[in-house]
């Protein structure tokens, strides 16, 4: 009679809160952009993350997590609030979402962290859970009387249906077989809405997109956030720290251009008295978003036949994250702008050949670009 109704008791949670980026929020700088930071409440407790704001991103990338301990049915309502950061002033309110702890704590669903897609115990992908896939299997099928699970060697049975996969691992040829039934229990536990006497899916581990809203603007979206909430009752076994989602640092990379020769170059100059051809050239480079790096090579005076010999070097220090193979930029707006923006874009050459003249501007010649 009384499964799936609350204790009437007050349950003290370790509250994890993964706040991973935002997206197309709402401008509160009179330049377009946004300087954005996190705030959280729940109950008495709030954690302003002020000092680690992101400037002049209507995107931003934040890569934080919190932890907060809370207490059902006290402290039910979180509440995710995006500020934008003031050097004068106080800061605006971007938007905020609110989220219901407690309803989610108590969802049949099992919506206190979702389920990872495999069981790894170590690496980037460990298994955050406080509890193993085998033992959340045992707990439900007590719970809702559900006869099982019966392991063994190859298979796990739940009520009247029967589950196969492997039970049985070996990482080195010469080491001993482990056995062991996460594996399969996570399996069992992606299907549960076909067993007969449960008939509902358990929530997977995903990452929620959630509209931010601001009083004064009701209806009106003002950006989105995405993130994921993990809970933990403090009368469980603890679990492992949390998960590290830190945005990557990009590397320090320097790329180095030889410039050896250039052929059937254009001849732009004409002597006034033998009506002969030639061109002054010389050759501009600069990686694409750092154009005050630009470099230039020496000038290969009168040449005749579009040839010019230089054995010239050019070097352009630059940053890059390979895993998302974009370079990454921090300049200023402006001269007026008190903190850089940061910029990902492809990493790309530009080489533009010219011909030199004292008494004029510069004639551009041709160009070549090429994103490496």
């Amino acid at each position: 009679i009384l499964q799936g109704i609350p204790p009437n008791h007050s349950v003290k949670v370790l509250i994890r809160v993964y706040i991973v980026a935002a997206f197309n929020l709402s401008p509160a700088d009179p330049d377009g952009k946004s300087d954005p930071y996190i705030v959280l409440r729940l109950g008495n407790t709030e954690i302003k993350d002020r000092e680690n704001y992101i400037p002049k991103q209507l995107n931003p990338v934040f890569g934080r997590s919190f932890e907060i301990q809370a207490t059902f049915p006290k402290d039910s309502l979180l509440t995710v609030l995006i500020y934008d950061h003031d050097f004068v002033g106080t800061d605006d309110l971007i938007g905020e979402t609110k989220i219901d702890l407690e309803n989610r704590f108590y969802s049949r669903h099992r919506a206190t962290c979702g389920l990872q897609s495999q069981y790894e115990i170590e690496g980037y992908n460990a298994w955050r859970d406080a509890t193993k896939p085998s033992e959340i299997l045992t707990k439900l099928c007590k719970d809702y009387r559900i006869s099982g699970p019966f392991m063994r060697p190859g298979e796990i049975q739940v009520g009247t249906k029967v589950f196969k996969g492997q039970t049985v691992f070996t990482e080195d040829e010469n080491e001993e077989p482990v056995e062991s039934y996460e594996h399969l229990s996570l399996k069992v536990l992606y299907a549960w809405e076909e067993i007969p006497g449960a008939g509902y899916k358990l929530v997977p581990e995903h990452i929620e997109s959630r509209p931010l809203y601001h009083k004064d603007k009701p209806g009106m979206e003002q950006g989105r956030v995405h993130m994921w909430v993990d809970m933990f009752p403090k009368d469980m076994p603890l679990p492992g720290p949390p998960v590290d989602i830190s945005p990557r640092k990009p590397k320090g990379y320097e790329l180095r251009v030889i410039i050896w020769n250039t052929e059937d170059v254009i001849l732009e100059d004409e002597n006034i008295f033998t009506g002969q051809k030639s061109s002054d050239i010389y050759v501009k480079g600069w990686i694409k978003g750092l154009e005050e790096d630009k470099q230039e090579t020496d000038v290969h005076y009168n040449s005749l036949t579009g040839e010019g010999n230089f054995n010239w070097r050019f070097v352009f220090p630059f940053y890059y994250l390979p895993a998302e193979k974009q370079m990454v930029v921090s300049k200023r707006e402006n001269i007026f702008s008190l903190e850089k923006t940061e910029r990902k874009i492809p990493a790309e050459l530009v080489l533009q050949v010219w011909d030199f003249e004292r008494l004029s501007s510069d004639d551009f010649l041709g160009k070549y670009a090429m994103n490496f």
